[in-house]
């Protein structure tokens, strides 16, 4: 990961992501504004195990079987894509780093330094980025293990595919959202899981993912509570102070409706819709909406 390679360096017009026991691929368009190719293959389900610390393990022959049959449809494999990762693969941590050193070997010491007490491994171990943009010299660090997310690069270079980024799925989508002064909440709700991401002056400073219950009635009103408690670490930690724009993207119009409804009773808080708009996401079936979305995202990143 590279989060702020993210911001400077135009990304690969392909991208991968694994959803709904599926491998899913899609392509940017001439004009680099629309997806115009997605392509599916079956991929099993438990292809891949958690941890502590995101992604533990990766069932590399199962990931390779799905992979040749998705370059089968595509009938010439990219050279360089992007893979957007389910959101559980990586953990987030914000820790206080008022400076560090300008070269980057030096600063990621720093880091891993101060992360020493905060893991359950040795943060050598990690593969990280990290954005400066909190307050009072706050910096949010987003991480995974090295060993897994190397086997899923190491599984498409043998397919002659170089995967410059793998980023979660919830900062693929904040590259959709509008420049804003005002502080932003983006909650990303698929079907049994949700990831909600705090931006100030653009800049994403908290990061969470929660499992959501199975029972619907039950998850909206987990959503909602997530909504609130997110909201007010984020105004006592970074001191967001003021209006707040709540963006929500998700499929399904029941659950955009109860966050109005909790937002209604909130002071200064406003709720948007997260669209693509029409004609930029081919409809795939059995792929949900957001994970689409987050395709075009880190494909369409940086794009001018």
């Amino acid at each position: 990961m590279r989060i702020l390679e993210l911001l400077q360096t135009p990304p690969p017009v392909h991208a991968f992501t694994a959803a709904e026991g599926q491998l899913v691929y899609g392509r940017l368009g001439g004009r680099r504004d629309a997806l115009a190719r997605i392509e599916r293959a079956p991929l099993e389900r438990d292809w891949f195990r958690l941890g502590p610390i995101g992604l533990l393990q990766v069932d590399r022959q199962a990931l390779a079987a799905a992979l040749a049959a998705l370059v089968r449809q595509i009938e010439k494999a990219p050279k360089d894509a992007s893979f957007v990762a389910p959101n559980a693969w990586v953990r987030s941590v914000v820790i206080d780093a008022e400076e560090l050193p300008r070269q980057r070997d030096e600063a990621d010491d720093v880091v891993r330094w101060r992360l020493k007490k905060l893991l359950p491994c040795r943060p050598e171990d990690v593969r990280l980025d990290y954005i400066s943009g909190g307050s009072h010299g706050r910096m949010l660090v987003v991480l995974a293990l090295d060993r897994p997310l190397a086997a899923v690069e190491e599984t498409f270079a043998s397919s002659g595919i170089h995967l410059g980024r793998i980023e979660p799925a919830a900062l693929a989508l904040t590259a959709l959202l509008p420049p804003s002064a005002t502080p932003i909440l983006l909650a990303a709700v698929e079907d049994l899981s949700l990831a909600l991401v705090v931006l100030a002056e653009g800049k994403p400073v908290l990061l969470r993912n929660k499992p959501l219950p199975a029972d619907p009635e039950r998850a909206e009103r987990f959503i909602v509570r997530e909504l609130g408690r997110t909201l007010a670490h984020a105004r006592e930690q970074e001191g967001l102070a003021g209006p707040v724009d709540v963006w929500l993207a998700a499929g399904d119009p029941t659950r955009v409706a109860e966050v109005e409804r909790w937002a209604d009773a909130q002071t200064g808080v406003r709720v948007n819709t997260l669209a693509v708009g029409t004609g930029r996401v081919p409809a795939a079936a059995g792929v949900q909406d957001v994970r689409l979305w987050s395709l075009l995202g880190t494909a369409w990143a940086g794009a001018s």
